[in-house]
C-alpha cells in the first residue's frame, strides 16, 4: 500500500507542474501603451524616410516636385504594415484571452493521472510490492513459522496468476510448497522455473528433491536425468549422491549404493552431514561384505594435523601409474579406517582385482590436490600381491610431517 501513496504523491506533483500554468493568470498589458508604442514607431519609420528623399533629391536622383507624391505613397505603405490599435480590443477583451483555462486544466489532470496508471499496469510490476522482501521465506521454519509460509505461499501463487514468466516467483513458490510438505506442488513450481530459466544447478537441485520426496523415493526418468545434469556440473555433489545411494539401497544395488556413498564423502561436508554419511557408508558395507582383494587401512597421525587438510588413500601399480582404487576425504577427524576394493575403483573397467600387485599410498595433502607436494604427509607400503589373497589385508598407518619422520 506504501508503493501506491508515493506513486499517487509523485503523479500529483506532476500533474502540478502541467495545470498550474492554466489556471494562472498571465500578465495583461494596457492596450493604450500598446498603441502608443505602435505609433512612434511608425512616426520614426517616417522621419527616416523623408530623410531619405532629401538625400536622394540633393544628389539629383529624384525630382523636387516628385518629393510630395513619395511621401504620400511612404505614408500609406507604413500605415498598412503597422494598423492602427483595433478599437474594440480593450481591457475586457484582452483579460478574455489571458484568463486562467480550468476546463483545460482539469482534463489535462484526468488524461495525466489516467495515463500513468495505465502504462504502469501494462508495462509496470503492480504487484511488486507484494512480494517485496519474498526472499525471507527460505529462512522460514515450517514447524513454528507455517503460518508466515502459507502467507507467501498464497502471496506467490496469485504473482505467478497474474505474471505467468516471472521465474524467480515460481522459485520461491517452489520452495515455500516444499517447506510446508506440499510435494507434487512444489516439483510443478520448480519444473516451471526450469522451463523458463533452462539448465539451473540452483533450481534443479530442490526439483531433484521435491520429485524424489513426491515419488516417496521412487526415482523415474525425468528425477535421473535432473541427477545426472547435476552430477555433471558437480560430481561429488553430496544431496544428488545421497538420493542415489539410498534408491540404489533400495533396489539391492549394495555395491552402488557404497560407490555413491564413498563419492559423496569426498566433497566438502558440514560435521553432520559428514557424520550421517559415514554411518550409512559403515551400514551398506556390512551389508556388501568382504569383495576380494580387500584392503583395510587404519590411519592415525603422530601430532596434530594441519587444518583444512584432505586425506588420500590411493592404491596403484608398484612405483606409480594410474590408480586402481582410491579414497579422498577432506577435513577428516582422526583415526579413522579406509578400505580399498572395487566398489571404490577409480575406473570400473580397470578394478582393484584386476591388478596382481599393487602399492598403497597414503598422504595428507595440505592443499587439498591429487599431486603430492612438498610439506605433505605422506605413507606408502611396499609392493603387495593380491593373488593370493582371500581375506581383508589391514594394515596400521601413521602419518606425521615430514621433518617429524624417523
Amino acid at each position: 500500500m506504501s508503493f501506491w501513496w508515493w506513486a499517487g504523491a509523485a503523479i500529483a506533483v506532476a500533474v502540478g507542474f502541467v495545470v498550474w500554468p492554466l489556471l494562472r493568470p498571465r500578465q495583461m498589458q494596457d492596450p493604450a501603451a500598446v498603441g502608443e508604442d505602435r505609433a512612434a514607431t511608425v512616426r520614426a519609420l517616417y522621419r527616416q524616410r523623408l530623410a531619405e528623399l532629401d538625400g536622394e533629391i540633393a544628389v539629383g536622383q529624384l525630382a523636387p516636385e516628385a518629393r510630395e507624391t513619395v511621401a504620400a505613397e511612404i505614408g500609406a505603405a507604413l500605415l498598412a504594415d503597422y494598423p492602427a490599435t483595433d478599437p474594440g480590443a480593450g481591457p475586457a477583451g484582452a483579460a478574455g484571452a489571458n484568463a486562467p483555462s480550468p476546463l483545460l486544466a482539469a482534463v489535462l489532470a484526468i488524461a495525466l493521472v489516467l495515463g500513468s496508471i495505465a502504462i504502469y499496469v501494462q508495462v509496470g510490476e503492480p504487484g511488486a510490492p507484494e512480494i517485496a522482501g519474498a526472499e525471507a521465506l527460505l529462512r522460514l521454519n515450517p514447524h513454528t513459522q507455517a503460518a508466515e509460509l502459507q502467507d507467501w505461499q498464497a502471496r506467490l501463487e496469485a504473482r505467478v496468476a497474474d505474471k505467468s514468466e516471472d521465474a524467480q516467483s515460481w522459485y520461491l513458490l517452489g520452495h515455500a510448497r516444499l517447506a510446508l510438505g506440499r510435494y507434487p506442488r512444489a516439483a510443478e513450481a520448480f519444473a516451471v522455473a526450469h522451463a523458463i530459466v533452462g539448465d539451473d544447478p540452483s533450481v534443479d537441485v530442490y526439483w531433484l528433491q521435491a520429485r524424489y520426496l513426491a515419488a516417496k523415493g521412487v526415482i523415474d526418468d525425468t528425477t535421473r536425468g535432473i541427477a545426472d545434469r547435476l552430477l555433471a556440473s558437480t560430481p561429488n555433489h553430496p544431496l544428488v549422491l545421497e538420493l542415489l545411494a539410498i534408491d540404489a539401497y533400495g533396489r539391492g544395488a549394495i555395491r552402488q549404493a557404497v560407490e555413491f556413498l564413498n563419492r559423496a564423502l569426498s566433497g566438502s561436508l558440514s560435521a553432520r552431514q559428514r557424520s550421517a554419511l559415514s554411518a550409512s557408508l559403515e551400514q551398506a558395507r556390512r551389508e556388501l561384505g568382504d569383495l576380494v582383494p580387500s584392503i583395510d587401512l587404519r590411519v592415525s597421525t603422530a601430532g596434530q594435523p594441519p587444518p583444512g587438510a584432505t586425506l588420500f588413500v590411493i592404491a596403484r601399480p608398484p612405483g606409480g601409474g594410474m590408480p586402481y582404487a582410491v579414497v579422498r576425504r577432506p577435513g577428516v577427524a582422526f583415526p579413522l579406517t579406509v578400505r580399498l576394493d572395487d566398489a571404490v575403483a577409480m575406473n570400473p573397467a580397470r578394478p582393484l582385482s584386476a591388478a596382481d600387485e599393487i602399492q598403497v599410498v597414503v598422504r595428507l595433502s595440505l592443499r587439498g590436490g591429487a599431486k603430492a607436494e612438498p610439506g605433505d604427509w605422506q605413507w606408502q607400503s611396499s609392493s603387495i600381491e593380491l593373488g593370493e589373497a582371500d581375506a581383508p589385508l589391514a594394515f596400521a598407518v601413521e602419518l606425521a610431517a615430514p621433518d617429524e619422520k624417523l
